[in-house]
Parts: structure tokens; sequence; C-alpha cells
């Protein structure tokens, strides 16, 4: 096959499936890694797809979940300040949920030496966090494990969640609208963010500044369902005035970074 052929063909499985991993296409085309990594390099030079470590993918369609191979290495910097704040507004002894996003898992990786917090999650890589944390005490949502997101996201794991209450929740999502409100990539997982919030005295939305303006297949709820919103940087004062409409609190964990 010849390279521009094998490049048509990659990028309409990116097309169809939102991601792809190089390692899948590498045996697909009985090709090398390398040669799929220049073919991706290719194709985002053309504007075509999205690149990033292990893969590639599109934002198009509502109905888009990314791997977590993939989502891990996106944006790391934003959510690594993210987390850090995040962190820090967890006390020893509290009960907090995290939920599955990366973001969460930066999270989470900060609450490492915090002592006597629990933690609930549906999140595998969140809890391989906490494996061998003795001062955090974790329950982690049983039922059936979705290999892409590493999260355990049917009716079993929704039911276990349903069961507590909890001090702090830190969800995530796919997508921010002024009308259209906090969306996911999929039902499965908006439910579960949906239960944590429902379940929390304090509910904090935590995304990068790339979710603003988006929506996505399943709408969580609106930004009643918020007490506080932290992202990495938030340059629209539009969007700032709106928040603070809606009486949420704001944290720019960019700036708090910066003043720490």
């Amino acid at each position: 096959m010849l390279a521009p052929e094998r490049r048509n063909q990659i990028l309409n499985l990116v097309i169809q499936k939102k991601s792809v991993l190089v390692k899948d296409l590498s045996v697909m085309f009985d090709v090398t890694g390398e040669t799929i990594r220049k073919d991706l390099a290719i194709l985002e030079k053309e504007g075509k797809i999205l690149k990033t470590y292990g893969g590639a993918y599109v934002c198009d369609g509502v109905q888009n979940e990314i791997p977590i191979t993939l989502r891990e290495s996106l944006y790391t910097d934003e959510k690594k300040a993210i987390g850090a704040v995040c962190a820090s507004l967890v006390q020893n002894g509290d009960t907090v949920s995290l939920d599955g996003s990366t973001t969460c898992l930066h999270i989470a990786k900060n609450l490492t030496e915090h002592t006597d917090v629990t933690v609930l999650t549906n999140s595998l890589r969140i809890a391989e966090v906490f494996s061998e944390c003795p001062k955090i005490r974790l329950i982690l949502s049983g039922g059936e494990l979705n290999q892409e997101i590493q999260c355990f996201v049917n009716h079993r794991s929704e039911e276990l969640l349903a069961s507590y209450f909890v001090d702090k929740c830190f969800v995530s999502c796919r997508g921010i609208h002024m009308q259209t409100g906090i969306t996911d990539g999929s039902e499965s997982n908006g439910r579960i963010r949906r239960i944590m919030l429902d379940h929390a005295k304090q509910r904090y939305l935590v995304v990068d500044s790339t979710k603003i303006d988006l929506t996505n297949f399943y709408q969580i709820g609106t930004f009643d369902l918020v007490n506080t919103m932290v992202i990495d940087r938030l340059d629209s004062s539009k969007w700032k005035e709106f928040i603070f409409q809606k009486g949420i609190r704001l944290i720019e964990a960019g700036k708090e970074a910066g003043n720490g």
C-alpha cells in the first residue's frame, strides 16, 4: 500500500472512531510504529487530526470518548496545576469522590500525603495511585471495567456510588456551554458524574480551558449543580460574568500556581 493511500485510510478511521492508537494502526497496516507516527504527523500538519503521544484523535462529534492512554498525554501542565490546587482544598478527615478523568487522576496524585481521607472513585487508575497509601481509605466501585477508559461505569457502579454521601466531589466533563450546560461524551460516564454531584456537599467542576463552549452527547446537568469551578485559566470576561451570575466560585489554577 502506498503511503498516501494508507494515510487516507488512517484519516477515515480517526473520523469514524474519533481516536486511534499507534500500536493498533501498526498491526492493522503491518508497518512500524515509526511509520505510523510519521503518517499522523503529516495528517496533523494538514490540519486533519490532532496527534498526541501514542495516537491521534479528532474533536468532531458530540459522542466522542477518547481512550485514557491518549487523554493522559493531553494538556498535562494544565491538569497538573488544577490537580495541585484541588488537592489543597481537601482537608484531613474529608470524604472525597473523584471521577475517572485524567484531571482527577492528577488530584489523586497530590492527595497521597494527606491523612485520614476517604476517597470514593470508579477509576482503576486512581485506585492504583492509592493502593499503597495506608492513610487513605479507598472505596472503589465495582462492576464491569471499561478497558478504554479504565473505569467502572455500569449500573452496578452507579448503585454503589449512590449509596454514599461525601464532603467534596471533583468532577470533570467533555464540554461546558452557557446554553447546554455541563455535557459528556457518553451517557454512562455522564450518569456516574451526575450521581457524584448529587451526593456531595461541596461540588467542584474541574476542567481545562479547551472544554469551554463545547457541547457533547449527554447532559450531566446545569451549572446549578456546581459550587466551584476550577480551571487552568479563563480569559473570557463573558464567561466570568456568567459564572458570577450563577453564584459559582471561580478558581484559576494557573494564577494560583503563579501566586505560589
